[in-house]
This record gives structure tokens, C-alpha cells and sequence, in this order.
């Protein structure tokens, strides 16, 4: 039954990126213009080397022994994991203590943005569930740890890391330059895209028709970072409104009408649609 509610999702998500999906909810259509191409990866702390070199060798496996591809066929219908990709900059084994640092309080504390939804997020029962959250389940069992699930302001990801109130930030985050080199970064492990999602009707077909309009996304997100990269483009816009705390409430923004155009992850988008096309 998983397999096949995995495959319809999979199904409707398509349906809403080509043709726009109808229904009580309305149609939304993405454009075939992005604000480009970019991987998820996990952030740890800077210097925890020995950690991540540990953590690493758990992911790797849980992608060599197929667990991470059973995950993914989960929550997308196919085996979207990256393989052999390198670290985006080079860890060295320091000898440092952040592994036994980990080992000796038994947890792993994971912090995330639970409003990205299918990488981690509530589901009708409270829970915090998602593909990335699975993975994390099988990382913390491999390094013989509890696995802690921590929600915090996406804002604050960097302050909470430092701080070690988390150990790990994995909820779909995108590998930039300036978290390269703020943080550790494990191997990207999925692929992503930053689209732009209209309402059906509208009169924004590319990426030039944001000219003018009131263009969204969530703050401190990479989304947020992709459209800021191209200042020409955010010259032209009538506003960018980036203080959204989560990625739901800006798409509740653009389905009444509110801002013309959301910036956002794929995944994340597309469900969005798929969840509010019914």
C-alpha cells in the first residue's frame, strides 16, 4: 500500500509540474524557467571532522546496501539518490573528539524546518516524518545513537549548529558556497531545482514576466539565496516578500492571490501543488 500511495503522489506531482493539476483547490503551473539547479546535502560543524568522516561512512552504506534507495521509492515513487558524488570541500580525519562528543551523550540531534514537507515535517498524528528523516533513523542506528528531532527557525540554523543545541541541520538543504564554507558538509546525496510556481491563468510565462510582480519565498532559504544571485532579475520585481517562516504559509500566500509568484525547492513544491490540487 506505501508503494502504491508512493507512486500516485509521484503521479499527481507530475501532473502539477506539465499540465497543472484542477480541482476545489485551483490549478498552479510551473514555469519552465528556474532559478537554477542545486544539491541537498547535511550541514555539521565546522572542524568536526572525525564526526563527519563517521557520519559519511553511514550514509554511505545505508546508499551501497540500497536502504537509501527503499527510502526513497517511499516517498517518490523512484530511487532519486545521488551516488559518488564528492564532499564539496575536503575532510581530513583531525583526530578531533566531535565523534566521541556524539557517542558519549548517545544522541544525534537533528534539527529542521518541519514545513518541508516530504523531507521532514508533522504528520495528522504530530509526528515529525519525511525521507530525510528515515535516512536520519538509519544514520543514528549505524553510529549506535538516539536520534533527536529538533524543529527551529530555518534563520537560525547556523546559530543553533555553532551553539550545539543541534548536532546535524539534514532537511533538505541546499550546498552553497558560503555554508561550504561556514560548515562541514556531508556528500550530496539528492538533487534539487529552485522553480517558480504560478496560479493557472496568470500572465507570467517566464522568468522576464516577474517583472512587476510581487514574487515570494521563505526566509534565509536557498531559494531565497538563487533569486538574490541574479540582482538584475530582483530589480525588476514590484517586491520580493522573503519573511515567511515556512514554505505552506507563502504558497497559502499565492493560491488567494496575495503574491503573484513562489520561488521554492522542487520537491517541496511540488508537493505543495499536488496537496492543493485537490
Amino acid at each position: 500500500m506505501k508503494r502504491l500511495l508512493a507512486v500516485l503522489f509521484s503521479a499527481a506531482m507530475l501532473c502539477a509540474l506539465f499540465t497543472g493539476c484542477s480541482g476545489t483547490g485551483g490549478k498552479f503551473v510551473v514555469l519552465e524557467e528556474n532559478f537554477g539547479s542545486e544539491d541537498y546535502a547535511v550541514g555539521m560543524r565546522k572542524g568536526d571532522n572525525t564526526f563527519t568522516l563517521a557520519f559519511q561512512t553511514a550514509l554511505d552504506d545505508i546508499i551501497a546496501d540500497g536502504t537509501a534507495a527503499d527510502i526513497s521509492k517511499k516517498w517518490f515513487g523512484e530511487d532519486k539518490v545521488l551516488r559518488d558524488k564528492p564532499f564539496p570541500r575536503e575532510i581530513t580525519d583531525t583526530g578531533d573528539s566531535s565523534l566521541q562528543y556524539i557517542k558519549d551523550k548517545g544522541k544525534l540531534i537533528l534539527g529542521l524546518d518541519v514545513g518541508f514537507d516530504p523531507m521532514g515535517f508533522y504528520d495528522d498524528k504530530g509526528n515529525i516524518v519525511g525521507f530525510d528523516i528515515d535516512l536520519a533513523k538509519e544514520v543514528a542506528n549505524r553510529l549506535g545513537v538516539e536520534l533527536v528531532l529538533q524543529p527551529i527557525s530555518w534563520d537560525a540554523k547556523e546559530m543553533e549548529l555553532s551553539g550545539k543545541t543541534i548536532d546535524v541541520i539534514w532537511n533538505g538543504m541546499s550546498v552553497t558556497d558560503k555554508r561550504v564554507e561556514e560548515m562541514n558538509i556531508s556528500k550530496p546525496y539528492l538533487s534539487n531545482r529552485m522553480i517558480i510556481i504560478v496560479r493557472d491563468g496568470s500572465d507570467i510565462k517566464t522568468k522576464a514576466d516577474l517583472a512587476g510582480k510581487v514574487v515570494a519565498c521563505q526566509s534565509g532559504s536557498s531559494a531565497l539565496n538563487a533569486i538574490e544571485a541574479e540582482p538584475d532579475t530582483v530589480a525588476t520585481f514590484k517586491e520580493l516578500v522573503s519573511s515567511y517562516s515556512d514554505n505552506p504559509t507563502a504558497f497559502l500566500d499565492l493560491k488567494s492571490g496575495r503574491v503573484d509568484a513562489l520561488v521554492v525547492d522542487e520537491v517541496v513544491g511540488l508537493n505543495l501543488i499536488a496537496k492543493n490540487s485537490k
